[in-house]
């Protein structure tokens, strides 16, 4: 499960990297393009930033197949705060993530590489996933109940994705 999920976000990393080079976050003073798995940071990390994808992992499913496969809820958030102090293009810049996660998810499958070993290992398969649902967070305090001063003009998107793999065959 790990290798589809490493694949996964690796495919949409090295597809950030191409889309929209300026989209970065540094991380311990390495600057990586702006897409992390929130469980593989450490915790010092805090809040996450504006202008970052963050992805999530939720449940497992398991689909009914000819073969064993398995799939993994993916949860993707990522905010806005504008450019400059006033926050008034928030919105344009929350419209070109989401332009970029639905490009960057495009095609919905990629190669499935095992990336516990250097250089990554082809496992002959693949992992393959649904377009992302965009919507609000889902934490988002209604529009009348938000205190409009610095510091919180931040807007929120959450996309939600399944990611879909074959498992091994078992050799008897």
């Amino acid at each position: 499960m790990q290798a589809a999920k490493d694949s996964f976000y690796m495919a949409l990393r090295a597809r950030l990297a191409a889309l929209d080079p300026a989209r970065t976050i540094v991380i311990d003073g390495v600057t990586v393009p702006g897409i992390v798995v929130r469980e593989n940071m450490e915790p010092r990390f805090g809040e996450a930033q504006t202008g970052v994808f963050y992805v999530d992992w939720g449940e497992v499913l398991i689909a009914e197949s000819s073969r064993p496969m398995l799939g993994i809820e993916c949860s993707i958030w990522y905010a806005s705060e504008g450019s400059g102090g006033s926050g008034v293009d928030r919105g344009r810049m929350l419209a070109e993530m989401d332009s970029e996660l639905l490009s960057i998810c495009d095609p919905p499958h990629t190669e499935m590489l095992d990336y516990s070993q250097s250089p990554s290992a082809d496992l002959g398969s693949g992992i393959f996933w649904t377009v992302p649902e965009l919507g609000n967070d889902p934490g988002d305090t209604p529009i009348a109940k938000q205190q409009w001063s610095a510091g919180t003009a931040r807007i929120a998107h959450y996309a939600q994705l399944k990611v879909y793999f074959f498992l091994p065959d078992v050799e008897a």
